[in-house]
């Protein structure tokens, strides 16, 4: 416990200008001030589900990548998203029991997970350092994810982005 003897009078001063800056910047739009948005670039681009988009990976040697899929070991490509290409990129198949599953079923149709960050830390799309790509090897329909991801954040529950 402090003996200051004016330690009651500075702790007052501290809590009442404390209380005036909360209220200026719960207040802050009354001053000009506008909140930053809060979309990232990429969800109002990739996530945007007015329309389909085209991802494309391109790499040198697809065959071989595709043959050694299951030691799921990163790879360089380039991704070219809508159009818009983005170069030393990593790319490597996705997932355990459903890599395994598609590899025995003699299938080539891998999930795959993309990280533009990965060989460079400053390369992201449009904000996005990660992408997962979905084989959707059990649902005929192509819907039940995109549905029950919606669904999810129509009700509050945070879920991933999809499109």
């Amino acid at each position: 416990m402090s003996t200051h003897k004016h330690i009651d009078k500075i702790c007052c001063v501290v809590i009442v200008f404390t209380l005036i800056l909360t209220s200026l910047f719960m207040g802050a739009e009354a001053f000009g001030i506008e909140a930053k948005a809060r979309t990232l670039g990429y969800e109002d681009r990739l996530f945007n589900t007015s329309r389909v988009h085209t991802i494309d990976i391109v790499m040198n040697d697809w065959e071989i990548f595709i043959e050694n899929c299951i030691s799921k070991e990163y790879s360089v490509c380039s991704v070219v998203i809508d159009g818009e290409a983005f170069k030393n990129v990593a790319i490597r198949a996705k997932g355990n029991t459903s890599l395994s599953n598609v590899q025995s079923s003699g299938s080539d149709r891998y999930r795959f997970k993309i990280e533009f960050d990965h060989y460079d830390s400053n390369n992201t799309y449009h904000g996005l350092d990660k992408l997962c790509l979905n084989n959707i090897i059990q649902d005929n329909t192509y819907m039940k994810d995109y549905l029950t991801y919606r669904m999810m954040n129509e009700f509050g529950v945070a879920s991933p982005l999809c499109s």
